[in-house]
């Protein structure tokens, strides 16, 4: 089963081509009163009424600053089968035990997706992009689909793998590319698709769009961590079992130098997409022997695909974990906030156990 990444220029990218949502004014009309003049003879005139009271200014839009608080509810999604309803369930499962905010099921992100899964099976090709005048073309890429359905998204991504339901999220989630997207902390809307069509190279897609709505002022600016993390989602989570051992088959490869079924499950440190994270120390420590286990840390500088975002770092197993085996993450660093240039130091140890073999 292969899973696919197109994250990290998309992310970096779409402010450059669509606002965070439309800008509200409102205007306010002075009154006017004229003065009464009584003219003519006999006797003195009635004193003249007084003129209306002003109409109250109506109190200005709100205009919000911050991103909103965490969704720890979303409404239950409709029109799902059973497929698109597991992904949606363990997508948000994951999000909730990261410390992150749940997502809700938007309609027409949902047609989005489902369209670009049909189309990949009836033009046979594993992508993200779209070729105009094929056969069920909707745009050449997530956003464009999104826009051509009636959602105008801001940031956000996609992910693809061959593999229904929950276990096609296990298999994305357990990837690195792929887990910056989906433990991101912002977007606050998710679209599913999916099909059991076969094509020569292409097997029962799951496509995965999240994003934040553009044309809304509030929901735009994305959702924040739940206080509970301080900030920082972990995964594996701390204490987490039956982890995988391998990373899958992620393309592209984060480590070009070695096979990608050669590489261990990454552990990783997201924020939020305004700070940049660094390490001075990220280690992963087989608890019983006290190896050390080699790894290659990921991040938005050394990324050699250019996919991570500078809020992301993992550090991945150049080998296979062990099985039945408890692991130490430790990582010690900072981020630096955006656009302050506050200074945050950050600190996480943590152990996972693996699955058995």
């Amino acid at each position: 089963m292969d899973s696919f990444a197109e994250l990290g220029p998309l992310v970096r990218d779409a402010a450059r081509w669509r606002s965070l949502g439309a800008l509200f004014s409102l205007a306010t009309a002075s009154a006017l009163a004229g003065a009464l003049v009584a003219c003519g003879g006999g006797g003195d005139a009635p004193a003249p009424a007084p003129p209306p009271a002003p109409t109250p200014a109506p109190a200005p839009a709100p205009n919000p600053t911050a991103p909103i608080a965490a969704q720890l509810t979303v409404p239950t999604p409709v029109g799902y089968d059973a497929d698109r309803l597991a992904a949606f369930n363990r997508l948000n499962e994951i999000r909730l035990s990261a410390g992150l905010g749940m997502l809700a099921q938007n309609t027409a992100m949902d047609q989005a997706a489902q369209a670009h899964a049909e189309w990949m099976i009836a033009n046979d090709s594993l992508t993200h992009d779209e070729v105009p005048g094929t056969q069920g073309f909707t745009g050449d890429n997530w956003p464009r689909r999104d826009e051509a359905f009636g959602y105008v998204p801001v940031e956000g991504g996609e992910v693809i793998a061959q593999a229904a339901g929950s276990a096609g999220v296990d298999i994305l989630v357990n990837s690195a590319y792929h887990r910056t997207l989906l433990l991101a902390v912002e977007p606050v809307d998710v679209g599913i698709g999916w099909t059991d069509g076969k094509a020569a190279n292409v097997s029962s897609p799951l496509v995965i769009d999240m994003t934040k709505p553009g044309l809304d002022p509030i929901r735009g600016l994305g959702q924040s961590t739940q206080p509970s993390i301080d900030g920082a989602a972990v995964w594996p989570l701390d204490g987490a079992r039956n982890v995988p051992l391998r990373l899958g088959p992620e393309i592209p490869s984060p480590v070009p130098t070695q096979d990608v079924l050669t590489l261990g499950t990454p552990v990783s440190i997201t924020v939020e997409e305004s700070r940049t994270i660094s390490a001075t120390q990220f280690t992963l420590t087989n608890s019983a022997t006290g190896v050390v286990v080699a790894t290659q840390l990921l991040t938005n500088k050394n990324d050699p695909n250019f996919l991570v975002p500078e809020s992301f770092i993992a550090a991945i197993p150049l080998v296979p974990l062990s099985p039945n085996t408890t692991y130490q993450a430790v990582f010690s660093g900072s981020t630096v906030q955006f656009p302050s240039g506050t200074v945050q130091s950050v600190g996480r140890a943590w152990s996972f156990t693996t699955v058995a073999q």
